[in-house]
């Protein structure tokens, strides 16, 4: 009877503190619905909390359900345009300090340089499809400073901004450029003025100058104040900046792993010692860390495969491309199911291998920005062959072919000379689909292969066809 009572008694106790040690938010949420339920006229044997008994129920398992760490991160949008600012570290200052020990309390400079900035480069990745990943701003760790015992700073770690393939980089100027004619006006008033100016300049103006420039590119110790001797040394010695004007970053990224620099990080500073001449014999000065280039970017994915499927919305190309690669697109019955750009890869039983993109559908006025517009006509541009997708279950499928044909025209002139083929969906829908057929042959040159998509059946046929075609541009672009 002791034992029983004995442990009644600490299950009371371990619920009256579990309860107790509940957290607030948790008991007033709890609180709310209980009297919420009890407003509402619940049944008795409704699920509720005890505080007695300290027993957690149904609402309280509601009240910590939480979102599974697996879905964090879905449905990340599709990015194929980016503007980014790049900065690239900045050079460590040379150290100012002197050798020392028991015997020579005054020894010989021995300060160390400053380590180099680090530097951003762009390297091109088949791994990732999109743009969402690369961020606005990119600023790569600057160099450390020099110590004492000439120890030189460690260089800035580089910074690698990871791009898909396909992707163009340009150079662009965040701010408008004024007037010419405004800035030669302006010019010619400032350089009116300067002509006063340093005719009323003295000496102390002068100086004050040099003083400034020097400060610029050189550090002193404390207290410590050059004379004018050294100060021309040190006009004498300041580094020429080479100007960047004119180059502008613009590249292609057409390889996987092709590495780019696109800002170089800022040079060290010199310690005191470089500064030791006959004349000079215990240097109070070092030099100071050169800033990184600061540049801004447009970063533009044009999609790369080897052929590109064109057609209108609900045409049965997500439908066409699950049937013959290994990608899995959204497939929906209505249009614009596809909102970007999907690339799959063709396997064929010898081992040979080509890749197919399904752009989104296009419509009548596209090339005007209409519907999805120019967001996916630029991945058209990047694709060795276009495979028309066109429906002929559809009321006139020639004409749809027309209006393909006319927007690609119309956003890039010579864009429809590629390598083309017409693929022939929903052959399988009885005498309408027959009866667009023989029509279309009669209306276009290009090759037609009818399909049916859904029911998979004759796609052999069209994918050994592009082979072909794909074979043949390999060809033609290796000689």
């Amino acid at each position: 009877m002791r034992t029983g009572a004995f442990r009644q008694i600490c299950t009371c106790s371990r619920t009256t503190v579990s309860a107790q040690l509940r957290p607030l938010w948790l008991l007033s949420n709890l609180n709310s619905r209980r009297l919420q339920s009890s407003s509402s006229g619940e049944s008795e044997g409704s699920p509720r909390f005890s505080s007695e008994s300290g027993s957690i129920s149904t609402v309280d398992s509601v009240v910590r359900r939480s979102v599974h760490r697996k879905f964090l991160g879905k449905g990340q949008p599709f990015v194929d345009f980016k503007r980014v600012k790049v900065t690239a570290g900045k050079g460590g200052d040379g150290a100012i300090t002197f050798f020392k020990s028991s015997r020579n309390p005054f020894g010989p400079p021995s300060g160390g340089n400053g380590g180099r900035g680090g530097n951003v480069f762009i390297v091109a990745s088949k791994e990732i499809t999109s743009l969402n990943g690369v961020q606005n701003r990119y600023a790569a760790p600057d160099g450390g400073p020099g110590q004492g015992k000439q120890m030189h700073g460690a260089d800035g770690k580089d910074t690698e901004i990871v791009v898909p393939v396909g992707t163009q980089v340009r150079q662009f100027e965040p701010h408008e450029r004024k007037d010419s004619t405004t800035d030669d006006a302006e010019e010619g008033n400032e350089n009116d003025m300067n002509a006063f100016e340093d005719e009323a300049r003295s000496e102390e103006d002068i100086k004050i100058e040099n003083m400034e420039l020097i400060s610029k590119f050189y550090k002193f110790r404390s207290g410590y104040t050059p004379q004018e001797d050294r100060m021309q040394m040190l006009l004498e010695r300041i580094p020429y900046e080479q100007s960047t004007t004119g180059q502008f970053v613009d590249f292609d990224l057409t390889s996987d792993g092709e590495r780019h620099l696109v800002a170089q990080g800022g040079k060290g500073g010199q310690g005191n010692p470089h500064f030791l001449s006959s004349e000079i014999r215990g240097p109070a000065l070092a030099g100071k860390g050169r800033p990184g280039t600061t540049l801004w970017l447009e970063l533009e994915l044009k999609t790369i495969a080897d052929a590109g499927l064109v057609g209108l919305p609900n045409a049965g190309k997500s439908t066409f491309l699950a049937a013959v690669s290994n990608a899995h697109p959204r497939i929906a019955p209505y249009p614009f199911t596809t909102l970007n750009p999907y690339v799959g890869t063709i396997d064929f039983p010898d081992f040979w291998t080509m890749t197919i993109a399904d752009i989104p559908g296009l419509i009548e006025g596209a090339h005007r920005n209409v519907g999805i517009g120019h967001r996916f006509l630029r991945h058209v541009e990047r694709n060795r062959m276009l495979v028309y997708v066109i429906d002929l279950a559809g009321k006139a499928p020639w004409r749809d072919f027309e209006v393909l044909m006319r927007e690609l025209e119309a956003y890039k002139p010579g864009l429809t000379n590629k390598p083309s083929l017409i693929v022939a969906n929903k052959a399988d829908m009885g005498k309408i689909a027959k009866d667009n057929l023989e029509i279309l042959k009669c209306k276009t040159n290009v090759p037609i292969v009818p399909i049916s998509a859904m029911e998979r059946k004759n796609i052999t046929k069209a994918t050994d066809l592009m082979r072909q075609m794909v074979e043949k541009i390999r060809a033609e672009s290796t000689d």
